[in-house]
């Protein structure tokens, strides 16, 4: 048996190895796996893991940590070519993408502090050629050939990088899929430790189910209350919060391979090994979504959606619901595993306990996930895109008055609905007074948060495109941006001019640097709101006074201008 799984792991893609060997109960040492170097000469002890569930998506690799400093060397994992450079204030900051095309991969190392000379002078040739600090470049495989271990940056902080480290992503060149990487670097990486629960819950079916005697509810175990009992009757959704741990870290990770039985039968297994970016705001259907986005929390559930929008990842019996009609007592067990086969194991019973099911009342307009779905009245139109939505909705729309806005606040479906992606809204403006139309703004609003949505005017409509769900009114904003010069007096002694900017709603869209009437290229990390510029002795000379203009614009057209000067 052995050898010939071997045999069929050879011929079929590299990273499904570790799925087979898990179904199969077999352990295969993944030889056929290519032995990628290490990118960096420190231990990798993870910050992070592959799949993490994440805020509208799957975490698309493994975080390394680098001992809470920056500056490390980072080193190609195999022989390749860089294919692609990127340079953002957010997102993945100063990114090098690797193309190994004897292994059909790609590897992708960010949140870099800086590029290799022969990297950052093609970057660097490319902003100063687009006056532009972000870029995205794309590369052919005679520029930039690199060899395994061969020094391609130096880690650090960038782009939306909650603290030094290093990502690096796996990527199938063919498809374009996330992998795990962790198959690639599990001998290098120490872990005994099994995943850990945190919680338990049981949600009913809205309309066909009861949890603890009551319709419209769901029971949660924690603590020393872990092993009660549920009692239920119907059909329920059964829910997990865990966590993955690993050696020699307090760190907390996601939890890889998932199964759920009832009654010795297995009803879902979930195998986190790889994903199509396309599918990542799926992330958001794999947990009770309303305790996400109220209180953060992420009880991973059963249910699987009418779209089945990770059916790969995902397989089910009844879409993961479990029907209660018998008054007895249901063993189940949840089995959490992760890449080095530590595996724990959670019993826990549902007793069948008879209840009356209230039906579900149905209100709204019914929308299929399928299909384009439209509203519309007199002042608003809202138009959903096929395969907005995970499930058929009943859609509501609801008005209120909210002083200082323009518009009524439109409550547009709930927001603790999940849904794939944007969509349009349409608002007529009954009163239309101002003069510079850039400067109204459509918002989101949550509570006292407000954020603004990518929108523009268009004769007394003002067209929008949100990513979810809640509610939404119509402002302005005439407030231009802010610009700080950060410590002035001493831009001459340390060669470096810096700005912290900000901005009040619409945000930042653009802004420019000029030192003595010509571009400077200020780079922007965007977590902090710093711009800053390092005197380049090519492009200005020292021992004089030196012209500053700094211009910042945000989304409504709104431009705010700082001039100085300094000597250097």
């Amino acid at each position: 048996m052995k050898n010939t799984l071997s045999y069929i792991i050879d011929r079929l893609p590299q990273t499904t190895a570790s799925l087979i060997l898990l179904l199969s109960g077999t352990t295969y040492s993944q030889s056929t796996l290519p032995d990628l170097a290490p990118p960096m000469d420190i231990p990798l002890i993870l910050s992070g893991n592959f799949g993490e569930l994440r805020s509208n998506h799957f975490h698309s690799g493994l975080d390394f940590k680098t001992q809470g400093r920056t500056g490390i060397p980072i080193h190609a994992a195999e022989d390749g070519y860089v294919s692609r450079i990127t340079v953002s204030p957010w997102g993945f900051g100063r990114a090098v993408y690797i193309t190994h095309p004897e292994l059909g991969l790609v590897t992708v190392y960010g949140h870099l502090d800086s590029f290799s000379n022969e990297i950052d002078k093609i970057v660097r040739e490319k902003q100063y050629e687009l006056e532009e600090f972000r870029v995205d470049i794309t590369l052919t495989p005679d520029q930039i050939p690199v060899k395994r271990g061969q020094r391609i940056a130096l880690s650090g902080n960038s782009g939306s990088s909650g603290g030094p480290h290093l990502h690096m992503d796996v990527r199938d060149a063919a498809t374009e899929e996330a992998l795990d990487p962790m198959p690639y670097y599990r001998k290098r990486i120490t872990d005994k430790i099994a995943p850990q629960v945190r919680a338990l819950a049981l949600y009913e079916v809205d309309g066909e189910g009861s949890v603890e005697g009551a319709t419209g509810n769901h029971a949660s175990r924690t603590g020393d209350n872990i092993s009660k009992p549920f009692t239920a009757w119907g059909k329920v959704i059964p829910a997990i919060k865990a966590y993955d741990k690993m050696s020699g870290t307090t760190n907390i990770y996601g939890v890889k391979h998932l199964i759920l039985k009832v009654d010795g039968e297995e009803i879902y297994r979930r195998d986190i090994d790889r994903f199509d970016f396309a599918d990542t705001r799926a992330v958001n259907t794999l947990a009770d979504y309303a305790g996400v986005v109220n209180s953060g929390s992420w009880m991973m559930w059963t249910r699987q959606p009418q779209s089945r929008p990770l059916q790969e990842m995902i397989t089910t019996t009844d879409d993961g619901i479990v029907t209660i009609d018998e008054e007895r007592e249901y063993a189940c067990e949840w089995i959490l595993t992760d890449e080095h086969g530590n595996t724990t194991r959670r019993p826990f019973k549902i007793i069948g306990t008879p209840s009356t099911i209230t039906p579900q009342e149905q209100k709204g307009n019914l929308m299929s996930y399928q299909g384009k779905n439209t509203y519309s009245d007199d002042n608003i139109r809202i138009i959903f895109p096929e395969h907005t939505f995970y499930d058929d909705l009943y859609f509501t729309l609801s008005t209120k008055p909210t002083p200082g806005y323009l518009s009524p606040v439109y409550e547009v479906a709930d927001r603790t609905i999940p849904i794939t992606g944007e969509y349009t809204i349409e608002i007529k403006l009954s009163t239309d007074t101002i003069a510079d139309k850039s400067k109204y703004c459509l918002v989101r609003l949550n509570g006292k948060r407000r954020s603004a949505v990518d929108s523009k005017y268009e004769d007394g409509v003002i067209i929008g495109s949100p990513s979810a769900l809640g509610n939404f009114a119509v402002t302005t904003d005439t407030t231009p941006p802010t610009i700080r010069p950060e410590k002035a007096e001493l831009w001459g002694k340390r060669g470096r001019v810096s700005f912290l900017i900000s901005d009040n709603l619409s945000g930042i869209k653009s802004y420019r640097g000029e030192i003595d009437g010509k571009f400077a290229l200020f780079e922007l990390d965007g977590k902090t709101g710093r711009a800053a510029f390092k005197m380049d002795v090519t492009r200005f000379a020292k021992g004089r006074r030196h012209d500053v203009k700094f211009t910042v614009t945000d989304a409504c057209g709104n431009e705010s201008e700082y001039k100085g000067n300094f000597t250097w």
